[in-house]
């Protein structure tokens, strides 16, 4: 636990999750992967003499979710998302079946994509301050509906619109479900003025606008990338080997899932600004750079 301000904590890990305690209530940012997270919280809480008001979470991914039921059962606390990431988090089900664009294969059957449903209480309305001074802030793009939020310490919950150096290092290509509105969120997180921006993923930084510009980059180079692979028209399949193969990326059947959905966000996007196209021959659907 590091604290960043009179009211505000965060528990570093694989999915970051924010404590704001006011007299003695608290309320997360996320919960972690799974209900190891969630006796992990437990035992923090009861070490302080805290009690869990709600859990806020950001989105419906299950790294941010997966405490949510242990929580939930065992403390009764309120668990607040916006109105699209409600479906995904009470019915996980969603995800995997959204990301592999039908019944699922038996690779993400597990908690990493599908975790235990939990029953959101209270839709969090994104156009207004929220509770206790928190202020809700819309970051759309990486998944339907996601919101990061800023405490009154000024220390800003920024969600998956950046990763921290690391993890792009590691993974290479974010996911990303709608590749203009990601780049907009990350835009509008770097001109927040905060003490400390907290990404999901990655360490805490002072450094808004050094952590955005690099998350920034990472959406370019994948887009360049792209472009230079859709001069010779191709099947999608091969762009997607193509690209992997420039970022160093060894595919499995997760993989295979989140990479090749990010990789058709780019290219519906691509179509939509008028910079590639597709055709169909011989029942084969073929991109090519216009």
């Amino acid at each position: 636990m590091t604290q960043l301000g009179e009211k505000t904590w965060v528990l570093e890990g694989p999915t970051n999750i924010g404590f704001f305690e006011e007299k003695g209530d608290i309320l997360l940012v996320d919960s972690g992967n799974d209900k190891e997270s969630g006796r992990k919280i437990g035992k923090i809480l009861k070490e302080k003499n805290w009690q869990l008001r709600g859990i806020i979470n950001t989105h419906s991914n299950a790294d941010h979710i997966g405490g949510n039921d242990y929580l939930q059962r065992n403390l009764g606390c309120e668990i607040y998302a916006a109105e699209t990431e409600k479906a995904f988090i009470e019915s996980p089900v969603l995800e995997t079946s959204f990301l592999w664009g039908g019944r699922e294969i038996g690779e993400l059957r597990n908690k990493f994509f599908q975790a235990r449903p939990s029953r959101v209480t209270e839709i969090i309305d994104q156009s207004q301050e929220w509770k206790n001074g928190i202020r809700i802030i819309p970051l759309e793009g990486h998944f339907f509906q996601m919101i990061g939020l800023k405490t009154p310490d000024e220390v800003l919950f920024a969600a998956d619109s950046l990763f921290g150096e690391n993890v792009l290092d590691k993974y290479k290509i974010p996911f990303i479900y709608d590749v203009a509105a990601y780049r907009n969120s990350i835009i509008r997180v770097r001109e927040e003025k905060a003490r400390f921006v907290v990404p999901s993923h990655g360490p805490v930084s002072g450094n808004i606008a050094e952590t955005a510009d690099r998350n920034l980059k990472r959406v370019d180079e994948i887009e360049e990338s792209l472009l230079a692979i859709l001069e010779e028209e191709s099947s999608f399949d091969t762009i997607l080997k193509r690209l992997c193969d420039r970022f160093g990326i060894l595919l499995n059947g997760g993989q295979y899932a989140l990479v090749g959905s990010t990789v058709r966000s780019f290219l519906s996007y691509l179509a939509d600004t008028g910079l590639a196209e597709y055709r169909f021959r011989d029942n084969f659907m073929l991109w090519r750079r216009i």
